[in-house]
């Protein structure tokens, strides 16, 4: 078994709560469903969307200016 197999055999499910504006709690659902949707669609391309990776990963997002300056422009 290869080290990213053995990385990905240790991880396990935790569940995570936080507040997100939202005019209700029907666009909340959608947004839940979406995140659980995104995290699927990789495991069954065999990627695990981590926490310390997700993290990581908005992270640089926030530090690429181009993708900021476009995330800035989405939330207007």
């Amino acid at each position: 078994m290869n080290e990213k197999e053995q990385n990905q055999q240790s991880l396990r499910g935790f569940p995570i709560t936080f507040n997100v504006y939202a005019r209700n709690e029907q666009e909340v659902e959608s947004l839940r469903m979406a995140i659980v949707a995104f995290i699927g669609r990789h495991a069954r391309q065999g990627r695990a969307v981590d926490a310390e990776r997700l993290a990581k990963a908005i992270s640089n997002w926030d530090n690429n200016p181009i993708v900021k300056n476009k995330i800035i422009d989405y939330f207007k």
